[in-house]
């Protein structure tokens, strides 16, 4: 009994392996296979690890990659048609069209692709932070983005820069020494170091030098030092520009932006630059006297509104000689209000003062100079002709 049991489960397994069979052979046979090799067009090597999509009105079916070979093989694909794309980073994507029908296996032999980078003629690195150099004579500040933020005026990013200190008269020292001579590129102007810091953008400055051992060249007798302020001036080949604007927030914000262009051709090069500084500033303060116990309130108000402009040429006769034009130009308007109140104990004493203010003020400043390089590195012959213009009203 055991035994014929046992034979009826042996042929009853059987059975169900022969309609296993049966059914996933017909399967095998109604499917096909997409074969090829990938190479590189230029140097005819395979490439290894190239995608290979195998699509279906535009929708994907399946995938895979290609061996450390090149070859590729896609297996068990419905009889249908196909578009078989060649992917790989960098090159470009080929499409191929393929009709798989019964017993198929379609061998798309080797693929060529070829590369679809574009090489760059060059490419400019522009420093986004200040950095500081240590020359023998001076301290340069190439002034970045860190510092623009700082403040809107060439006198709010002072206060950032190691050994200078302005205060709140915007009177300037450096090292603790306010004998100090201001320069814009290098050239003095007609007005007080401190209103000069003020109308001056921070965007439009391109450096800062910190002369704090001054040769015969800048007559520093007497001085601790001179503050150079670099303005941007560009001398790239065709033309260029760039913008540049800051916003700073305060009890009201203020605003300051800069323009930047440049026109070379030849051995001409044709440059401007236009910045500007808005904004209110506020001041409150009180004096109390014990002697009679008056009080005296301040409350100040100031809109100034500054604008820069540096239009100029510069022409290489050759590579050793260079003649330069340029004009620099500062225009400042200002409205102030200044209110003074007086309270006493006997309020029949009470004096409140009103006044109010404006200015006009205009630094001019030319200059006509030639550059000739000597032999020895570093060395430089310079000859200028600087003409100055100041006018103000208030």
């Amino acid at each position: 009994m055991k035994i014929k049991l046992i034979l009826i489960c042996f042929i009853a397994t059987v059975f169900s392996l022969q309609a296993q069979t049966v059914t996933k052979k017909p399967l095998l046979e109604n499917t096909g296979s997409i074969s090829g090799k990938v190479i590189d067009k230029k140097t005819n090597e395979p490439l290894p690890y190239v995608n290979i999509v195998v699509k279906e009105n535009n929708k994907v079916v399946t995938g895979g990659i290609t061996s450390d070979k090149g070859i590729f093989q896609i297996k068990n694909l419905a009889l249908k048609e196909y578009v078989v794309e060649i992917q790989f980073i960098g090159y470009k994507t080929i499409l191929k069209s393929v009709k798989l029908t019964e017993n198929s296996d379609v061998n798309l032999n080797t693929i060529a692709i070829e590369e679809d980078a574009i090489q760059l003629k060059g490419v400019e690195i522009v420093s986004e932070r200040s950095t500081i150099e240590q020359k023998i004579d001076r301290k340069v500040i190439n002034v970045g983005k860190d510092l623009t933020t700082a403040g809107a005026t060439a006198s709010e990013i002072m206060n950032n820069i190691p050994s200078v200190n302005v205060d709140q008269d915007g009177k300037i020292s450096l090292r603790g020494n306010e004998n100090v001579r201001v320069l814009v590129d290098g050239r003095p102007s007609n007005i007080e170091a401190s209103q000069l810091l003020k109308q001056i953008p921070s965007t439009s400055i391109k450096k800062i030098e910190l002369i704090t051992n001054p040769s015969a060249k800048y007559n520093p007798e007497g001085m601790s030092g001179i503050i150079n302020i670099v303005l941007h001036k560009n001398a790239n080949d065709g033309f260029n520009a760039s913008i540049n604007t800051g916003l700073t927030f305060a009890k009201t914000p203020k605003i300051n932006s800069s323009t930047n262009l440049n026109y070379k051709t030849g051995k001409v090069n044709f440059f401007a630059t236009y910045g500007n500084n808005f904004g209110k500033k506020f001041n409150e303060g009180s004096i109390l006297r014990l002697d009679d116990q008056s009080n005296q309130l301040f409350d100040i108000k100031n809109d100034d509104k500054s604008h820069l402009f540096k239009i100029g040429m510069d022409y290489y006769i050759n590579d050793k000689n260079t003649l330069s034009v340029y004009t620099n130009q500062n225009k400042l308007i200002g409205d102030g209000k200044v209110d003074v109140s007086i309270l006493n104990p006997d309020a029949t004493k009470n004096l409140t003062q009103y006044s109010k203010y404006d200015g006009n003020n205009l630094d001019g400043t030319y200059n006509l100079a030639f550059k000739h390089l000597t032999k020895k590195e570093g060395e430089t012959l310079d000859l200028e002709i600087n003409h100055s213009i100041y006018s103000g009203d208030q």
